[in-house]
Formats: structure tokens, sequence, C-alpha cells
């Protein structure tokens, strides 16, 4: 070979080592080469927890890497988020987030310890369910127009169990409230569980719950189901109206979760994660789980899951303002 030939064989060996090396290298291409932390902002055992841990296992085979589950619990969810907004914007830290962390503690919190908005960079929803409207089975109650009229004949407002205070399940029933001229007062307990105990023992007529909760008791004949917010009736319950059906389409409503990053997290690598919850949420396994908790799993690109996170955010807040509900 010519010298001149040589030099240049020489010389393209060089440049295609150095892309080569280059692109091995790079963190966005590689992504994931090492495990992947989510945290969930409440404590284990929980839906959010089971449910995300559930979506993980499927991540793993898509994703080929580990995935840590981490439960940040504490002060309704901005613990865990705030570890998350304040982790390196590198796809190796991401937050299982959902309707209270993003989208009622902007609306509830004089002093919020994040930005849902400006914090993170949405990845994709991951899991939709509706909320359902319950009364003790011993009372007089057989429907939501009857529970209206009730709360309306009495001297004082009806009471009604409410797992916390700017709970999904305490916006819900203040929206009931507002939509129908309902008379209702809420009777504040430390999570749902307690709080539906004391419906089913009659102490309170009342609530909005979570499904997966309260099914069994109207399975048991303890509680009666009257409505649910979701657009569709659950094939569990397929004999209880939706709100729509009822004519009150403002009571359509969501609980939710979703993936979030820290905002900054380069577009590759958001983009990725979220085609692989898309793919993970197609799994029978994970259809199944949702649906044994009267949920769906569904998807969304990141700019989707954005608009969402805003549409619910202007959506509660009306709420909460009118309802004086505010945490300092």
């Amino acid at each position: 070979m010519k010298p001149i030939a040589l030099f240049a064989s020489l010389v393209l060996a060089v440049l295609l080592a150095h892309v080569s090396s280059a692109g091995a290298n790079d963190p966005v291409a590689a992504y994931p080469d090492r495990p992947i932390r989510v945290v969930v902002a409440w404590p284990a055992g929980g839906i959010a927890d089971t449910g995300t841990r559930r979506l993980a296992m499927v991540l793993e085979k898509i994703l080929k890497t580990t995935i840590i589950v981490d439960n940040r619990p504490g002060a309704s969810g901005q613990i865990g988020a705030e570890s998350v907004a304040r982790a390196p914007a590198d796809g190796y830290t991401i937050l299982s987030g959902d309707i209270a962390t993003h989208a009622i503690n902007p609306c509830v919190f004089a002093k919020l310890r994040y930005d849902p908005l400006k914090d993170f960079a949405p990845i994709s929803l991951r899991i939709r369910g509706p909320v359902t409207l319950v009364v003790n089975a011993a009372t007089s109650i057989k429907s939501v127009r009857d529970l209206v009229d009730q709360s309306r004949r009495g001297p004082e407002p009806l009471p009604y169990a409410s797992p916390g205070l700017g709970t999904p399940q305490h916006l819900q029933m203040e929206l009931l409230a507002r939509q129908t001229g309902a008379s209702l007062r809420p009777v504040q307990f430390k999570g749902e569980a307690p709080a539906v105990i004391d419906v089913v023992g009659g102490q309170l007529p009342t609530m909005f719950a979570f499904a997966p909760t309260v099914t069994p008791h109207v399975q048991s004949g303890k509680l009666r189901m009257l409505a649910v917010t979701g657009s569709q009736r659950m094939p569990s319950m397929p004999d209880v109206p939706t709100f729509i059906e009822l004519g009150m389409p403002q009571l359509e409503s969501y609980s939710w979760g979703a993936f979030y990053a820290p905002a900054g997290t380069p577009k590759p690598i958001v983009e990725k994660f979220a085609a692989a919850v898309a793919r993970a949420n197609q799994a029978p396994e994970i259809v199944e789980y949702a649906a044994a908790f009267g949920s769906e799993p569904i998807h969304s690109t990141p700019d989707e899951l954005a608009a969402w996170n805003r549409k619910e955010i202007d959506r509660l807040c009306p709420i909460a303002k009118q309802a004086g509900i505010r945490i300092e």
C-alpha cells in the first residue's frame, strides 16, 4: 500500500474508533445502563405502591435494567415528590406521582415544596380509575337524588366520611354539593380505611371511596353503591350508573397515576421511558391487575400528560377554593 493510502486508512480507523467510543459513552444513547430508582410518595402496601411495583416488574424486562421502588411517604406526598424534583436530571430517578402530588397539592397547600409543572418533566400516565359514591345499605337512600333530597330536609347538613382534608374523595363530595345544592358536612379521617369502617358501621351515612376499598362491602350487602365517576360503568358493578347517565357530567372524574422525571431530563430519555410504559401497560398481568381495582392501565405522550396535568389543576383548584380547603 502506498504511504498516502496507508496514512488515509489509519486516519479513517482512528475516526471510526472515536465515533464508536463517543456513542458508547453517550449517556442518552446508552440509557439505561444502571438501575433506575422509582420513588413512590406513599407508604408501602397501598394502591399506589403495589401498582407501581407490578408495573416496575414488567418495565424491567422492557428496559433491560433493575428498577428499585423507593417509598418516601410524608406531607401528603410532598416529601417523595420533592426528592425527585431535586434529583439529577439523568433519567435514573423517576417519580410515580398521582392526582394528589401533581393536581391537588398545588390547590390546597399554601406553601408547596415543589412546583408540579416547572420542577418535573412529564413522562406518561400509567393508570386511571373512577371514584364511587356509596351509602350504608341500612339507610333509605337508594339513589343520588335521594341523597341530595335527604341532605336538604334536615335541620343540619348531612355528615359524610372524608379520608382526609383535600383528598380526591373529599373534593369529589364538595363538587357534588356544589353541582346539586346538597347540604353536606365532612367528617375527616386519617385515611380511607377508617372512614369506610364508620360508613359500614352506620356511624356515618355516606362517602366517596375508591372502588377496590368498598366493592367487597357492596357485594356483602353492607354498602350500596349509588354512582361511579367514570365515563363508563364498572364491569364489576354493571348495575351502578355513571354520573353522566344521571345527567351530571360535571362529576366525571378519575383518580390517576403518572410517571415524572426531574425537569431538564433529556427528551430522548423521557420518550424512551414513556414508550416502555405504553408497552408495559399492554401486558395481560397489568391489565388484569388494574381491572381488579376497577381501573384501567393507560399511557400518554409527555405532552399529553403535561396538558392533562394543567387541566386537572384547573378543574380542582376552584373546588378547593370554594370549599375553603387550605392547608398552611
